[in-house]
């Protein structure tokens, strides 16, 4: 039988449910005989939201039409929009079945966790054990259907035994550890009297309202009760050990392998596969239960593991600074991570000869082709200088089927270097070296490559922020402009407009009347929009027939005034020209306020310019 390929998309892999699911995916694979590929990415949680738009593209890797299952975690995605976009991909380029393993997703196969029934058993505890009656809420992401399922198991429960849910009961978070003082302080202002429990969405979000709690002078459970959910190790370290629903996550790896076992050998199965969930009633809720020592045991050694990564890190980070060739860096790598775990390490870089004609645009993705340079083991480094489709992941010769292959993007902001692939990773012994020392690779390939590169500042200065075809800013100057917008608006509250250009017929021209007539056309419409550039914002060209504007902006009449003043001058430039084609482009804006994500604005600015785009094309035919 044919080896099966299996490609298992998943983020942050060094947390508890990730290195969990990953260490018996990959054994259910090795018991069936499938290979597995990990599809791997970093979150992006701050400012600079733009890591993020590269960073979900890290599946734009391997040739998916290659395998034959794929396996995806939406919810580990720290990357806004990331799930959705892997799911439109997967939906639209792979020839596979695709499993969502805990977080449901329509049109795919499923493996998930009973969340509706178990978290009524939570609440009822509550009622039935504590006599509660004023239990609170702290929701988690309702973009998933889990989140959705467990907000509605509470409204539900809490219908049916007659208690009212008024508006400061519940408290919306985003499964992550960040909400907790936020959560606190709604639910001591928003409410006469403090909840007697908050029944919380996830871990994460309980152990940060418990310290939140503790911090604000209150007891646990003393004063306020908390549950979580997930069952995660945070739970059993938390003082006191947080009451929570146990979730089967390595059951659930197992059943995502089984589920395209069956498939690829022609058997029924169900597109969703429930998992059932157990509590686990701790000291948190009220219970009185015998501290387990175990669990602080492992946290002691974790600590001491920590210690050594920080330390370790600190002159790590202090080594590669000294590297000025990628050959240096190389080895100064190999130095430290002998020994951590961390197997086999593939640097594979983008192909600078294919992108060099277009590097504004192809800055930020991989190249079709990928040049394998360097090998780290524990044994020390091989430099190497072999060209390969990037589809095979690495040069013919370098497959080895019989391990897992961990991937993860190299990049600094808005430049792609390549991947490393990762072959013999050890999770548990490297999980506090492998993602500093990525960063810090990352940094100094940066700093390399400036030191390469660029010969003067001003020189630094123009061939970092100037598009080189129209002269406006580029993608980087865009992404500069949109930080200080960004942080301005968080700290002042002054919005700003986001607006996604789009150059209609690009490819007709290029097609029909040469590149030589498309690049006019492109510097045409640059000229257009760097004439009518806001003194306080910018207008840039983000890479191929893509534009972006961006201004300080209040009232959204100020966008329609601009918008229709670049179109008047698009209609003019058309009347005076001699060209066989017309200028034309697509507009659409979105206005980012206090507390919108900065990405979602683009996406929906950028959703408006296709559905005129659209539009457009209606028109035509």
């Amino acid at each position: 039988m044919q080896v099966k390929n299996v490609l298992v998309c998943i983020g942050d892999i060094t947390a508890a449910f990730q290195a969990s699911i990953v260490n018996v995916i990959s054994a259910e694979a090795r018991r069936i005989g499938a290979a597995v590929m990990y599809c791997v990415n970093s979150s992006a949680r701050g400012v600079n939201a733009l890591f993020g738009a590269i960073e979900m593209h890290v599946v734009d890797i391997p040739d998916i039409k290659r395998f034959d299952g794929i396996i995806i975690a939406p919810d580990t995605y720290g990357i806004e929009g990331m799930a959705e976009y892997i799911i439109d991909y997967f939906k639209r380029e792979a020839n596979c079945p695709v499993v969502s393993v805990r977080a449901f997703t329509p049109g795919v196969y499923n493996v998930i966790g009973d969340d509706y029934n178990s978290q009524v058993e939570m609440i009822e505890h509550f009622i039935h054990e504590h006599h509660f009656n004023r239990i609170a809420y702290m929701a988690g992401r309702l973009d998933l259907e889990d989140g959705r399922q467990r907000l509605q198991a509470y409204l539900d429960t809490m219908h049916k035994y007659g208690m009212e849910v008024p508006e400061g009961m519940i408290y919306y978070g985003d499964y992550w550890r960040n909400r907790g003082d936020d959560a606190v302080n709604w639910f001591i202002t928003k409410n006469e009297e403090v909840p007697q429990a908050v029944v919380c969405a996830n871990d994460y979000m309980a152990v940060s309202l418990c310290d939140a709690f503790v911090h604000r002078g209150y007891r646990v459970p003393q004063d306020v009760c908390i549950s979580g959910y997930d069952d995660l190790e945070e739970a059993q370290f938390q003082i006191p050990p947080l009451t929570t629903m146990h979730v089967p996550h390595n059951e659930m790896g197992k059943a995502a392998i089984h589920i395209l076992k069956n498939i690829w050998e022609g058997k029924p199965q169900e597109e969703t596969v429930c998992l059932q969930l157990s509590p686990r009633f701790r000291n948190s809720c009220g219970c009185e239960r015998d501290l387990n020592i175990a669990p602080f045991q492992r946290l002691f050694r974790d600590k001491e593991n920590l210690q050594r990564a920080m330390h370790h890190g600190t002159y790590m980070n202090l080594e590669f600074e000294g590297s000025d060739t990628l050959a240096e860096l190389m080895f100064s790598a190999y130095t430290y991570i002998k020994g951590q775990g961390l197997g086999e390490m593939y640097f594979c870089f983008c192909d600078e000869e294919e992108r060099q004609n277009n590097v504004a645009e192809m800055a930020g993705k991989f190249t079709d082709h990928m040049i394998l340079k360097a090998i780290v083991t524990d044994e020390g480094v091989t430099m190497l200088e072999e060209r390969f489709d990037r589809g095979d992941v690495l040069p013919e010769g370098y497959h080895d089927y019989s391990q897992p292959l961990f991937l993860t993007s190299l990049h600094e902001k808005d430049y792609c270097f390549g991947y490393v692939a990762f072959r013999n990773l050890d999770l548990e012994k490297s999980k506090y070296y492998l993602k500093n020392l990525v960063f810090a690779l990352i940094s100094s390939m940066e700093r390399i490559r400036i030191f390469e590169e660029v010969k003067s500042v001003s020189e630094l200065r123009e061939q970092s922020y100037v598009d080189a075809l129209t002269s406006l800013p580029n993608r980087r100057a865009m992404e500069h402009t949109m930080k200080k917008l960004y942080e301005r608006l968080e700290r002042t509250g002054q919005c700003f407009c986001i607006v996604s250009i789009d150059m209609d017929g690009l490819k007709y021209i290029n097609d029909t009347y040469g590149h030589v007539e498309g690049d006019s056309a492109l510097i045409a419409l640059g000229e257009i929009l760097s004439h009518h550039s806001h003194p306080y914002g910018i207008s840039a060209r983000i890479g191929g027939d893509e534009f972006l504007a961006l201004f300080p902006s209040e009232d959204e009449s100020e966008a329609v005034a601009w918008e229709q003043t670049v179109q008047k001058e698009i209609a003019e430039y058309n009347e005076r020209s001699t060209k066989p084609y017309e200028l034309s482009a697509s507009i659409g804006f979105y206005y980012c306020r206090k507390g919108m994500n900065m990405l979602a604005c683009m996406r929906e600015a950028d959703k408006r310019m296709y559905q005129e785009k659209k539009t457009k094309k209606h028109a035509r035919v």
